[in-house]
């Protein structure tokens, strides 16, 4: 595992369970975050510098590449530029997200970083230009970000081959993300959650038949067997989460809220075929909101399902809010509403967003869990009122999970 004299190791996050199965990040399942924990830089001055006393001018950047298919998004950026006295040790009390929020549905996520001594003053300014906020973003797959993302990335790479700076560690690492998970997986390259620990060796200590489980990170400095680590290192956390949330500053959000605040105008007019109209007018814009929601990379399949139904739910109870209760419902039918949130989605995904309405379905009909669940099925039997109950039981349980996680369904409190 050895990359340009470095080595790398895995150890679970602080509190979290020692298994590397049970660590492992699977396809689809959530969302991945990645962030710099920690920098330690050795340095070691040449003979005048070591007899008179120096600086050492460095700069580290990293390169974070999603890979699916053949797409690849690559986001690189100089996280950190400064000088250091030579032969010291310097903890740089980094702590900085890399990614934020990346749905597990790439093929693998890979992390290049670079620590490089800078020798030049022109090249120092223009480290030091990238050095600011504003091109340190994390990674997130939004069409107008990824914009950004690429830009700042083509500077930094022609940064970095056109002054070919003196390297000070240089390492990668690839996790693949799959479907199964293995007992094993950080020996056969699986990303998984915990702390990634990438260390010199140019800087002695070669670490051979390392004990993973005596690494420890005290702060920001890290220990091995009980001592301090003196070797230029860099430790990554990589976290994951199941769950997203929705987004307010997105398309399908605004197309969403727009169903909602149309339903408002049912307040200015008693008479029940414009009132049936302006409910008809909001189910077309949660179907809107739906294609909009598809397609937004930042989702995994699963909880665009479940945004789909707890958006068309906030609109039905909204209506029921301003409707007299004496007056007839003119809710959509669950069979329509099931056929929304299908749509090109796999049964499978679907059972896995929607428990309850995907195991009556599975119950009552022969379907290839590959394939999107075929409506017309339906027309067949009364089903109408169990997938109502079913439907409105899993929006509850989606609400439940978030609230679990500390996050809030924004829509609900439109």
């Amino acid at each position: 595992m050895t990359v340009l004299g470095t080595k790398k190791f895995w150890k679970p996050a602080p509190g979290a369970s020692s298994s590397q199965k049970e660590n492992q990040i699977l396809k689809n399942s959530g969302y991945i975050n990645l962030q710099l924990h920690s920098v330690n830089y050795m340095s070691k001055g040449n003979f005048w510098q070591s007899t008179f006393g120096g600086w050492d001018k460095i700069a580290l950047a990293t390169t974070l590449k999603y890979h699916k298919g053949v797409e690849l998004i690559e986001a690189t950026s100089v996280q950190d530029m400064r000088e250091v006295p030579v032969n010291k040790v310097i903890n740089l009390g980094l702590q900085r997200n890399i990614a934020v929020k990346i749905p597990a549905n790439a093929d693998a996520i890979s992390i290049d970083v670079k620590m490089t001594g800078v020798k030049n003053d022109l090249l120092q300014a223009k480290f030091d230009m990238l050095n600011k906020p504003e091109y340190q973003a994390a990674l997130q797959l939004a069409p107008t970000v990824v914009g950004q993302v690429f830009t700042i990335t083509s500077l930094v790479k022609n940064l970095f081959t056109d002054s070919d700076p003196r390297a000070q560690l240089e390492a990668s690492y690839a996790g693949v993300i799959s479907i199964q998970s293995e007992d094993n997986p950080v020996s056969i390259g699986k990303l998984t959650k915990g702390m990634l620990i990438m260390i010199s060796t140019n800087d002695g200590s070669p670490f051979s038949n390392v004990d993973e489980t005596k690494f420890e990170l005290r702060g920001d400095s890290l220990y091995y067997n009980t001592k301090l680590v003196e070797n230029t290192y860099i430790v990554f956390n990589i976290s994951f989460e199941p769950l997203k949330g929705d987004d307010e500053n997105s398309n399908w959000f605004k197309k969403y809220s727009d169903a909602l605040g149309n339903l408002d105008k049912i307040q200015l007019t008693e008479d029940q075929s414009e009132i049936a109209k302006l409910f008809g007018d909001s189910k077309t814009m949660w179907i809107e909101g739906n294609a909009l929601l598809d397609a937004d990379v930042t989702y995994i399949n699963r909880e665009r399902v479940q945004i789909k139904n707890a958006a068309i739910s906030s609109i039905q109870e909204k209506y029921k809010s301003l409707v007299q209760t004496t007056q007839p419902a003119v809710l959509s039918n669950a069979t329509d509403i099931v056929k929304g949130l299908t749509g090109s989605t796999s049964f499978r995904t679907f059972n896995l967003a929607m428990p309850k309405t995907g195991s009556f379905l599975n119950a009552n009909f022969d379907i290839d869990p590959a394939k999107p669940f075929d409506n017309n099925l339906l027309s067949a039997m009364n089903t109408e009122n169990n997938l109502a109950d079913l439907l409105h039981k899993d929006k509850r349980s989606y609400l439940a999970s978030l609230k679990k996680n500390k996050l809030a369904f924004k829509l609900g409190s439109i």
